[in-house]
């Protein structure tokens, strides 16, 4: 029995209709995020939620970068982050302490602003706002 070329054809067309299908709706359900280095100096050995995403210069931005999720509190990003600057390690800011808003996103692009400020401690930590925008915390004096 012999399959005509045209059944072939179609056939062939289906399979890859449908995997360009999926792999559309695949990506679409998924946390993008972009990345603006606002801390007045250039960063490396960054990651931010897990993922290594290296070095990152003053005032220049990553590409779009995948999570599976991503947490928040409340409307403003509250995801681990961590890099070096001037050979020295920076870690997070633990601005919230209650986490009755903490939540977790899945999906939808954002950009987010990478900071820096003085914890408690006196320590320079890293945190992220949104982009362009200030956290409520930058505004009390």
């Amino acid at each position: 029995m012999t399959i005509s070329k045209r059944k072939k054809t179609q056939f062939f067309i289906s399979i890859s209709v449908t995997i360009v299908l999926m792999a559309v709706v695949f990506n679409l359900k998924r946390f993008h995020a972009q990345f603006y280095n606002k801390t007045g100096e250039n960063l490396d050995s960054l990651v931010i939620a897990g993922t290594f995403i290296g070095n990152l210069k003053n005032g220049e931005s990553t590409k779009n970068i995948d999570f599976k999720e991503f947490e928040f509190d409340g409307a403003t990003p509250y995801e681990e982050i961590s890099g070096n600057s001037n050979n020295k390690k920076l870690n997070m800011l633990h601005w919230s302490w209650c986490g009755t808003e903490i939540r977790q996103e899945s999906n939808g692009s954002y950009n987010f602003d990478i900071k820096k400020k003085m914890d408690e401690k006196g320590n320079e930590c890293l945190y992220l706002t949104e982009h362009n925008k200030k956290a409520f915390f930058e505004e009390l004096k």
